[in-house]
């Protein structure tokens, strides 16, 4: 089935922020994590994180290291250094090969995006200054300048299914000088203390402040009411450990230091204290999120996430997505039995958008995808996180229009659905359901609503931050 998105025209953009605000240690200043992009533009990681062409090798293990501004449909966005702040000079020609993003019918600034007003009166979105383009030559989500992910013809499988190709690779070209991709991470010009650094903590759906471990690192608001008592011993202390500055540590930007009432100087960030979270064995992980009011990650940008849509934690498989009501939602996936293992560490697979995008809305049941047939009919046990019919795109939130017309979240290419057979929030019980589908040929392509060779099968996960 063919899966399309919804572009609302003339539809005024809205800066939705998430109400994470908490008191300062200034009693007074609330501080606001800043939504990574507004509503109607997305995000995409780069290059193999979108799971075309893997070799059997590296299959399992996608780094999500490069994440881009991208527009409505997932096409990559890009700045231009000769642009002076607020204003366009790629124009006539050059406007014909670096495409204008253009903003919408009332789309309003927020934070750092703005609006500007291109000579020839159209309106054009600029990020911190620098206006937003796209390339006339990308087709493909994740591809930069033209260098796109599918099958070319005369040229090979560049990555036109979503096995493994044992074949040579092409290169990517090199940037033309001057333009640059508008990149949401890595975040390149964030002065940082030593101690610090900024990851994406998936965890969290966001790019937060982490350790020189990389851990994640959270921020407490102090309380008027509990401010005496706040964690400078007891069962607290041993859960939420200060952020200990050196002796000697300067202010920098959002960054400052506290002396505690234990002798322990303290990094700040934006006036609240800094921790650290014991139970976080390693990066990427958030548990501290949510245990205690008090305490939130120390977010440099955090994800949009529509209303329909949580993250809770789950006994075995940490942070998961669920719906308003805590019930878990899922993804249908594949996997190559040639491409390793991880899915019964937390998170699982790791997540392939080309296959999402590939099954789309369709459950793919019949009689070979039927694991799960003694739980009733499985068009009945797997049902669609419905859309509203004005949805839009946002940051990894997409969403797809399925064959009756009504419209269906999607995070990250894939699909979400709940299972019928989980009862209470926690429960995964449809997790890691396998249907297999058997070659005889590992080398031909079987297309089981997504092309991959060798042995493989379709199977439902969880659906992950």
């Amino acid at each position: 089935m063919a899966v399309r998105k919804i572009l609302v025209a003339g539809v005024a953009t809205i800066a939705v922020a998430s109400a994470l605000t908490a008191m300062s240690a200034e009693r007074g200043k609330a501080v606001t994590p800043v939504i990574a992009t507004p509503l109607g533009i997305t995000t995409q990681p780069l290059g193999v994180a979108q799971g075309w062409g893997l070799g059997k090798d590296v299959a399992a293990e996608l780094p999500r290291d490069q994440i881009a501004y991208t527009d409505l449909k997932g096409m990559t966005l890009y700045t231009y250094d000769k642009d002076p702040a607020g204003k366009s000079v790629c124009v006539d020609d050059c406007a014909k090969t670096w495409l204008p993003m253009p903003a919408v019918a009332g789309a309003k600034p927020y934070g750092e995006w703005s609006v500007i007003t291109r000579a020839d009166g159209s309106k054009q979105w600029a990020l911190k200054g620098k206006p937003l383009y796209r390339y006339f030559e990308d087709t493909t989500q994740g591809s930069v300048i033209g260098f796109n992910f599918e099958y070319i013809k005369n040229r090979g499988p560049l990555a036109g299914h979503r096995g493994a190709y044992y074949g040579p690779r092409l290169k990517a070209p090199p940037m033309p000088e001057g333009w640059r991709v508008a990149m949401l991470y890595p975040v390149e010009d964030m002065k940082l203390p030593a101690g610090f650094q900024v990851h994406e903590v998936q965890d969290a759906a966001g790019i937060a402040l982490t350790d020189e471990t990389g851990r994640t690192l959270y921020v407490m608001a102090a309380d008027a009411a509990r401010e005496p008592k706040a964690c400078n011993g007891g069962p607290c202390a041993k859960q939420w450990i200060p952020y200990a500055a050196p002796s000697v540590g300067l202010s920098m930007g959002d960054f400052a230091t506290v002396a505690r009432a234990d002798g322990v100087q303290q990094w700040t960030y934006k006036g609240q204290p800094v921790y650290r979270f014991a139970g976080d064995y390693s990066a990427n992980l958030a548990g501290g999120d949510g245990v205690d009011p008090l305490w939130r990650v120390a977010y440099v940008a955090k994800y949009f996430m529509p209303a329909e849509v949580k993250i809770g934690k789950t006994a075995s498989q940490g942070k998961v997505l669920t719906t308003a009501a805590g019930m878990t939602l899922y993804r249908r996936d594949g996997w190559l039995y040639q491409s390793g293992g991880g899915h019964s560490f937390p998170r699982g697979q790791a997540q392939r958008p080309a296959v999402g995008r590939d099954l789309g809305t369709e459950r793919h049941c019949g009689e070979q995808f039927d694991s799960m047939a003694k739980l009733g009919d499985c068009n009945v046990i797997w049902q669609p996180l419905l859309a509203a019919d004005d949805a839009q795109p946002s940051g990894f939130f997409d969403v797809y229009t399925r064959a009756d017309g009504k419209k269906q979240w999607a995070y990250s290419g894939y699909a979400l659905w709940t299972f019928a057979g989980d009862k209470k929030p926690g429960d995964i019980n449809g997790h890691d359901s396998y249907d297999i589908a058997l070659s005889e040929d590992p080398n031909v392509l079987v297309n089981v609503g997504t092309q991959m060779d060798g042995s493989q099968a379709l199977y439902w996960s969880i659906a992950v931050p």
